[in-house]
């Protein structure tokens, strides 16, 4: 069932600079990831979002969005995931956003409405594996909260999700032990950074730990 309350944005600005071309237009399995992702952000609710770093690549993407909205970052933002967040949380018109990057098409519904689900009464709902590393680029925010804590976090001269991440309160880390039920091989997470990579992930089963990196 869609969520009333919820946003969800993707996360589509990078600079792609090690896969040589626009990482959201690559295409996989014969579509440009950016529409995978929208369609998978259209399980969740009706309002979703693309989040860019310039007009030039709004412009770019024109064609494929429809009619999802197109946020663009600040002109003088420094380019990081942080700075998408914060623009997400900014445009958003629903309480809480999740965000989403451009580049996991494997992401398992199921596993993600268990985050959503929690939502309530939480900063922000964020899958943390056993080692402790955390996974803020699917997650759920607290939309006006998150945006007043990123702008703070930002004007520090900090770039890191998990800067923000430890200004929120009430933060609720889901293990990824307990979402392996909703998605047994976490292929949710799985990334990548070249083409090479993505063409592997076409074929081929990959781990999570194989290609995700840090935020």
């Amino acid at each position: 069932m869609k969520s009333t309350d919820l946003t969800v944005a993707i996360l589509a600005g990078g600079n792609s600079e090690r896969f040589r071309s626009d990482k959201a237009l690559a295409l996989f399995r014969g579509l440009p990831l950016l529409t995978h992702m929208i369609s998978i952000a259209k399980r969740f609710s009706s309002q979703t979002l693309v989040v860019v770093s310039n007009d030039e690549q709004a412009r770019a993407f024109e064609d494929v969005v429809d009619d999802t909205e197109i946020a663009v970052d600040p002109d003088d933002a420094v380019r990081c995931a942080l700075t998408g967040a914060v623009t997400a949380f900014e445009f958003s018109k629903s309480r809480y956003v999740m965000v989403l990057p451009v580049d996991t098409p494997l992401v398992k519904v199921e596993m993600l409405q268990i985050l959503v689900d929690l939502r309530a009464g939480h900063g922000a709902v964020v899958p943390s594996w056993p080692s402790g590393y955390v996974e803020p680029l699917h997650s759920v925010y607290l939309a006006e909260h998150a945006y007043a804590k990123g702008l703070k976090v930002l004007e520090d001269g900090k770039r890191r999700m998990q800067d923000l991440l430890d200004q929120l309160h009430n933060v609720l880390y889901v293990s990824t032990l307990v979402l392996e039920k909703y998605d047994p091989e976490l292929k949710t997470f799985v990334n990548f950074n070249t083409e090479e990579e993505l063409r592997r992930l076409e074929k081929e089963r990959i781990s999570p730990r194989q290609t995700n990196q840090p935020n």
